[in-house]
């Protein structure tokens, strides 16, 4: 398992592929000489059906894979010839330009290149010498388990069913045959439910008062779209993965997202229970009624900013993050809502488009393996601290200041000192919620940079540059406001 700690009040737990941990329990298993020949046949045809189940899957990552690491491979090639091209001593000139500093990231780039190119080679290796195995010439005893399982290496995300029937160790009483001398897979292997087990935790010293037993407030998970669309009909149709939270088995909710024909990004809130996925991919849940100590506690808010008496039909429908941010930003979690689709949805990136015209088949297959990198690093699970608990286990820090949805942890102050040249008002009243992703649009806006509110001068646009996430805070602007730009949240370019 690896752990990141996402600041002090939330942390991001990404597991093994569980599909490896079965294959690596029963090769340590047929190695024993203390089997029964049945059980023997049986866990061996398991392990090469667990294989087959995978095959297509690993065979297409095998071959892409193997595709983007020539292209690296030639990049690198090319960036030692440029670092050997460069000048063995650099002169007060080079270095008043610049050069050395450059010659300093290439350098680095090319070694990191080099890494990645070996790790991502030797994994590829194991994942072949695994595939290559065959049921006719299969001898446990002569397969080294690091051989055909990298060290090291996580496999492909867990599903949500894998999460709920984690394989995580030989079950007590050992391997189990079904009634045809098969292996039963499911008493077999100890599994374990991480969503409930997670959320389940509780403390039996709890000594500050009014505050939870339970460390584990809700856990976050992203959905993609294709896998809720057959169940979401009507109102509720989306173009956008959605966003899970578990706060028990009858208290979840789903955070649908949807663009209108203007690009303009639309959330809505969801209250469900009982979400599970089957063993074919299959999502089911059941819809439900509006009531406390849902995920983010929205419902029974007194600081939720709606007209009285039309509560229950805002929170029924969709609204772009500008207006979630308004009713929602004096509320305990803040800006939870729309910053749980921040974080977890996948926002499109033009530098890493492999679609992009005008680009060569190696640059394509560059971008396709930084796009892989990216979907290698999403962690399984979201797990969001109780108020006043936090996952800082290196030092005490009382919690409650960063890493949360909790107001205390995302209300900030945004202080700006100049003179009077600067033209920024004084004592000016900014009464609109903003977050911050407002930050660098208003700096880019306060330097001329920005000039309708929204796309870059050409200087910046020449460099990458592009529709930035967050909106101009107005206010600070004075005599120089730009014109608003329509809704491009969380949900607009990066």
């Amino acid at each position: 398992a690896l752990l990141d700690f996402d600041g002090n009040e939330r942390a991001g737990l990404h597991l093994r592929d569980s599909d490896l941990n079965v294959l690596h329990i029963l090769l340590q298993e047929l190695k024993r000489q203390d089997i029964s020949a049945d059980l023997r046949r049986a866990m061996t045809d398991s392990f090469f059906q667990t294989i087959d189940r995978r095959r297509s899957e690993w065979s297409q990552e095998l071959s892409e894979m193997h595709e983007e690491l020539g292209a690296l491979h030639r990049a690198i090639g090319k960036m030692q010839a440029q670092y050997n091209a460069l000048p063995k001593k650099w002169t007060d000139a080079d270095r008043a330009a610049g050069r050395v500093v450059e010659a300093h990231r290439l350098y680095t780039r090319l070694k990191r290149n080099e890494t990645e190119e070996r790790d991502y080679r030797e994994y590829t290796r194991t994942l072949s010498t695994l595939m290559a195995l065959r049921l006719e010439t299969f001898d446990p005893k002569g397969v080294k388990i690091e051989e055909v399982i990298a060290k090291g290496a996580m496999g492909s995300r867990n599903s949500i069913n894998e999460l709920q029937n984690y394989a995580v160790c030989l079950a007590p009483g050992g391997f189990s045959l079904k009634a045809d001398r098969s292996l039963d897979m499911q008493k077999s292997f100890t599994r374990v439910d991480y969503y409930d087990l997670l959320h389940s935790q509780t403390v039996r010293n709890n000594v500050q008062q009014g505050i939870s037993s339970h460390p584990v407030d809700f856990i976050a998970n992203r959905i993609p779209q294709e896998r809720l669309s057959p169940l979401l009909s009507g109102d509720l149709q989306t173009n956008e993965d959605a966003v899970w939270l578990y706060a028990g088995e009858e208290r979840q909710a789903l955070i649908l997202a949807r663009n209108d024909q203007a690009g303009r990004l639309h959330l809505r809130y969801v209250p469900i229970k009982h979400l599970r996925q089957d063993a074919t991919g299959a999502i089911s849940f059941e819809r439900a009624e509006w009531a406390e100590n849902f995920p983010l506690k929205i419902w029974e808010d007194a600081n939720l900013l709606v007209a009285e008496g039309e509560r229950a039909s805002f929170l029924n429908d969709w609204h772009t993050d500008v207006e979630w941010l308004r009713a929602l930003h004096k509320t305990e979690y803040s800006n939870g809502l729309i910053g749980l689709n921040e974080q977890m949805a996948r926002h499109p990136l033009e530098s890493l488009s492999a679609d992009a015209p005008g680009l060569s088949d190696d640059e394509r297959l560059l971008r396709r393996l930084r796009l892989r990198q990216r979907a290698l690093v999403e962690t399984d699970l979201l797990i969001l601290a109780n108020n006043h608990w936090n996952f800082d286990v290196r030092g005490f820090n009382p919690g409650g200041n960063h890493g949360s949805f909790l107001r205390i942890s995302t209300h900030a102050t945004l202080m700006m000192a100049g003179g009077s040249e600067t033209g920024i008002p004084q004592g000016e009243d900014v009464t609109e919620p903003y977050d911050s992703l407002s930050f660098v649009p208003t700096m880019m806006a306060l330097m001329g940079k920005l000039p309708d509110g929204r796309t870059p001068v050409p200087i910046l646009w020449d460099r990458g540059f592009r529709t930035f996430p967050g909106r101009v805070i107005q206010e600070v602007l004075g005599n120089r406001r730009v014109p608003p730009a329509s809704n491009i949240g969380a949900g607009g370019t990066h």
